[in-house]
C-alpha cells in the first residue's frame, strides 16, 4: 500500500529548524519513521518540503504508513498530528489524457564525458533545468505545453494555454555535511535544486504512477524527485 503523509514542521523549534535546513537530518528523520526492513518495490521513500505563507509542510511518500508522530513530537505541533492517506486510490484513478497541476523539486543533472562513466554535473540555469524537465517528461508518463521553439502542429499548440507552461519557481543549492564527524570522515555535499510548477497531461498512466511513487531524477534521499498532482484550477 502506497501512502502520502503530510506533516507541519515548526521552524520556531530547534529540531524543526534543523530538519528544515539540513537535508541529511531530514533524511534520517524520515527514514526512522519507517521500519528498517520495509520493501520499496511498490514505492520508495520520498520526501519534499513546501514552504508557503510562513508554513513549512513535509510531504512523504512511502510503501506503508510512517510513524509520523515521532517527527511531530520532535519538530512539529502537538495540535497538528501527521495526516496519512492511502495513495493507491488516487493512483488507480489516473488515466491517459487527464490534466493536472504539478509540483516537483528536482536535482537536474547531466553527464559530462570523462572516461567510461562520465562525470555528473548540475544544471544551474533555469533554461537548462527546464530542458531537463522536458527531457524526462515522456519517460515519466506525461506531456508538457510546447515551447516556442518546439516542433509541433498548430492544433497541438492550441490545446495549451500560456498559463499551462511549466516554470522554475525557485532555484537553490543545499550544502550539508555527510559522514561520521567523530571519525574525521565528514564530507561536504552540494545539491543543486529546482522547484518546477505547471500543468501536465498524462500520456502513460502506468509510467506516471511509477514516477509518483519512485521519484524523478537524482538525490531522491535528500528531498528531490517527489512529484505531486493537484486539480487544475
Amino acid at each position: 500500500m502506497s501512502t502520502l503523509t503530510r506533516i507541519s514542521i515548526n521552524p520556531a523549534r530547534r529540531n524543526g529548524r534543523k530538519l528544515l535546513t539540513n537535508p541529511q537530518a531530514m533524511h534520517a528523520a524520515v527514514r526512522a519513521s519507517f521500519p528498517p526492513d520495509i520493501s520499496e518495490d511498490e514505492a520508495r521513500v520520498l520526501w519534499r518540503v513546501d514552504t508557503q505563507d510562513h508554513e513549512s509542510v513535509l510531504y512523504i511518500v512511502g510503501p506503508e504508513k510512517p510513524t509520523g508522530a515521532v517527527i511531530v513530537e520532535q519538530a512539529g505541533w502537538e495540535s497538528r498530528p501527521a495526516q496519512t492517506a492511502d495513495y493507491g486510490r488516487f493512483l488507480d484513478s489516473l488515466m491517459k489524457g487527464q490534466r493536472w497541476h504539478f509540483e516537483l523539486v528536482a536535482n537536474p543533472t547531466y553527464s559530462e564525458p570523462n572516461g567510461k562513466r562520465g562525470k555528473v554535473k548540475a544544471h544551474v540555469s533555469a533554461r537548462h533545468q527546464l530542458d531537463w524537465l522536458y527531457k524526462h517528461a515522456p519517460k515519466a508518463g506525461f506531456a508538457l505545453a510546447p515551447r516556442v521553439d518546439d516542433h509541433c502542429t498548430d492544433e497541438e499548440r492550441s490545446r495549451w494555454a500560456v498559463s499551462d507552461a511549466p516554470m522554475v519557481m525557485e532555484r537553490w543549492t543545499d550544502t550539508f555535511g555527510k559522514g561520521n564527524e567523530s571519525r574525521g570522515s565528514r564530507n561536504q555535499v552540494r545539491i543543486a535544486k529546482a522547484r518546477f510548477s505547471g500543468t501536465l497531461e498524462i500520456t502513460d498512466a502506468d509510467a506516471i504512477r511509477h514516477a509518483l511513487t519512485h521519484g524523478i531524477g537524482r538525490a531522491r534521499a535528500y528531498g528531490c524527485g517527489l512529484l505531486t498532482l493537484a486539480p487544475v484550477k
